[in-house]
C-alpha cells in the first residue's frame, strides 16, 4: 500500500440511523500536536454523517472544530484524540491547469457494501471559483483518466500535486459519473478557522531559472525549476520564507586540482543528510528588527542582510523566533550548508566554473579562472538581486558571510557524515562563516571554502541564514 493510501482516513456516521450507514466520507491528517491529530474533509460530509455530533474517524468520535458553507468553502476541520496517520502538507498553487494529481478514496462496493479504498490519477483542468463572504477561492477541475473514476465516497479526499508531493485541494463533488470532479483550494482552511495555530503553514511552489556560465563567465545553460517553501508572517509585512531542501548525498569539500582551494577544505568525504528547510535568503534587517527589536546593521536597507551580528546574536534570533513560531530554528551546520548550496553541482559554485559580479556580490576587481573583471559595489545589496541555486535559494555566494552552528576544526578528518553539527573537539569560542561578502573575491565566494572567527565578533561582511529541521512529508512517493 502506498504512503498516500495510508494517510487516507474514513469518515462515517455515529447516528442510530439506518440510512446514515451507507453514509461515508474520505479525510486526511495535515497537522498533529500533543495527542490530537487534526483532519480535513468536507462540509457536506459532517452535514451527511448526522451533524457534529455524530462524526467517527476511522470509528473514533471526532470534535468538528471548523465548517464551511457547502454551497461556498465546502471544508470542515477536525480533531481526533490518538489517532496515528502520516500528516500531508498543504500547497496553495496560483496556477495549476496542466499539472497531474493523485487522490484516494472510500466508496462502498456491491450488494454487501463493503468499504474499499481506491486511487485515482488524472489532470487538473480549468480553474473555477468557489464564493462565501464576498471571499472567493480557487477551484480546481479534476479530470480524471480514463481508466479510473471518482466514485460517491471520495468527498473529502485529498488531490496530491505529483510534482511537490503537497495536498492542493479537497475532493468536493463529482461530475459525469466520476470521470470530471472538483477540488476546493486548501487555502479554504484558514478562511473558515479563524482560530488556526500559526504553526500551520501552507506551501508555496516558485518557479525560476537556473544559470549555467562556462570558465569565461559567458553563460551557456538556462532552465527552468521550482522550489516548495512555506512562510511564516513576521507581522507588519514582514515574511520569511523556507525552502524545502530535499535529502541526499554529496561530497563535501574540494578537489586537490581546484583552483583558489586551502587544506582545510580536505579530505573530501560522502555526507548524507536527511531533509531539511533553509531560510530562501539571509536573514534581513526586516526581519532581524521584528524578531530582536533593534538593527546593528552598517548599510542600512530593510529588505538588505543584518550583518554586523556575531555568532552569539544569530543563536538568540534563531531561540526567539523559534519561542514565537513554535518551531525549533537554529543555524545550518556546515554540511547542510555546503550541501545547500551546492545544490547537486560539483563545480567550484552553483553556477558552474566561475562566477562575475552580475551574478553575485563580491568584488569583481579579483576574478576566478578567465571571468572578467566586473563591479565592486561596496555594500550588501537586497536579497534576492541575482539568479538562485538550483534548490531556489538567493545569496549563497556573496553578499554577506554566513555564521554556521560548527566549531571550527582545521580539516575534515573525523568531520560528521550525517549532516549534523560538528561540536565535539576543537575550540568552541570559533564559529564556521560559509560563502564570501560584498568585499570577499571570487575565490573566497566557492561552494567549498570554509572561514571561520571568533563567535563573539561582529563584522558589516557579517550575516546567516537559517534551518529547520521539522518533518518533511511527501504525499505520495512512486
Amino acid at each position: 500500500m502506498s504512503n498516500l493510501e495510508e494517510s487516507i482516513v474514513l469518515i462515517s456516521s455515529a447516528s442510530d440511523n439506518s440510512r446514515k450507514a451507507d453514509v461515508i466520507g474520505t479525510g486526511f491528517a495535515f497537522y498533529r500536536e500533543d495527542n490530537y491529530t487534526y483532519l480535513l474533509t468536507c462540509a457536506h460530509v459532517v452535514e451527511d454523517v448526522g451533524g457534529e455530533e455524530n462524526v467517527l474517524v476511522n470509528n473514533i468520535p471526532a470534535e468538528v472544530l471548523a465548517t464551511g458553507d457547502v454551497k461556498g468553502f465546502d471544508l470542515a476541520v477536525l480533531r481526533v484524540e490518538k489517532l496515528n496517520v502520516p500528516l500531508f502538507h498543504l500547497i496553495s498553487l496560483s496556477e495549476a491547469k496542466n499539472r497531474k494529481f493523485r487522490t484516494a478514496g472510500h466508496y462502498l462496493y456491491g450488494e454487501e457494501k463493503k468499504i474499499l479504498l481506491e486511487t485515482v490519477d488524472g489532470t487538473l483542468g480549468k480553474k473555477r471559483f468557489a464564493r462565501q463572504n464576498n471571499e472567493r477561492l480557487a477551484v480546481w477541475n479534476l479530470l480524471v483518466d480514463e481508466s479510473d473514476r471518482l466514485r460517491r465516497g471520495y468527498s473529502g479526499a485529498p488531490v496530491v500535486d505529483l510534482e511537490t508531493g503537497g495536498v492542493l485541494g479537497v475532493a468536493t463533488n463529482m461530475e459525469k459519473d466520476g470521470a470530471k470532479g472538483l477540488a476546493i483550494s486548501v487555502e479554504a482552511l484558514h478562511k473558515i478557522w479563524h482560530q488556526m495555530p500559526p504553526i500551520i503553514s501552507y506551501f508555496y511552489l516558485e518557479k525560476f531559472d537556473v544559470i549555467t556560465v562556462n570558465n569565461e563567465g559567458e553563460e551557456i545553460d538556462r532552465r527552468s525549476d521550482e522550489a516548495v517553501f512555506f512562510t511564516e508572517d513576521f507581522g507588519n509585512g514582514v515574511i520569511l520564507e523556507m525552502v524545502a531542501i530535499p535529502g541526499g548525498t554529496f561530497i563535501m569539500g574540494s578537489p586537490e586540482n581546484e583552483e583558489g582551494r586551502y587544506n582545510n577544505e580536505s579530505p573530501q568525504h560522502q555526507v548524507t543528510l536527511q531533509p531539511f528547510y533553509m531560510s530562501k535568503y539571509p536573514i534581513t534587517q526586516n526581519q532581524y528588527q521584528a524578531i530582536m527589536g533593534k538593527n546593528p546593521s552598517s548599510f542600512k536597507g530593510g529588505n538588505c542582510p543584518v550583518e554586523k551580528v556575531s555568532w552569539y546574536n544569530a543563536v538568540e534570533f534563531c531561540q526567539k523566533l523559534s519561542q514565537k513560531m513554535g518551531k525549533t530554528y537554529r543555524l545550518p551546520s556546515e554540511s547542510q550548508w555546503e550541501y545547500a548550496c551546492r545544490a547537486g553541482t560539483t563545480t567550484p559554485f552553483y553556477f558552474g566554473e566561475t562566477i562575475t559580479s552580475e551574478l553575485v556580490n563580491c568584488n569583481g576587481n579579483y576574478t576566478y579562472s578567465n571571468a572578467p573583471k566586473g563591479k565592486y559595489r561596496q555594500e550588501t545589496t537586497d536579497v534576492r538581486s541575482f539568479p538562485p541555486n538550483a534548490f531556489g535559494l538567493y545569496d549563497m555566494h556573496g553578499n554577506v558571510l554566513e555564521w554556521c552552528q560548527d566549531v571550527w576544526h582545521d580539516n575534515y578528518e573525523g568531520a560528521p557524515t550525517d549532516g549534523s553539527t560538528w561540536k565535539t573537539e576543537g575550540d568552541s569560542r570559533l564559529r564556521m562563516l560559509r560563502g564570501g561578502g560584498w568585499g570577499s573575491y571570487s575565490r573566497y565566494c566557492r561552494s567549498a571554502r570554509r572561514f571561520y572567527y571568533d563567535a563573539d565578533f561582529h563584522d558589516f561582511n557579517w550575516g546567516f541564514r537559517i534551518v529547520w529541521s521539522g518533518l518533511v512529508v511527501s504525499a505520495f512517493r512512486s
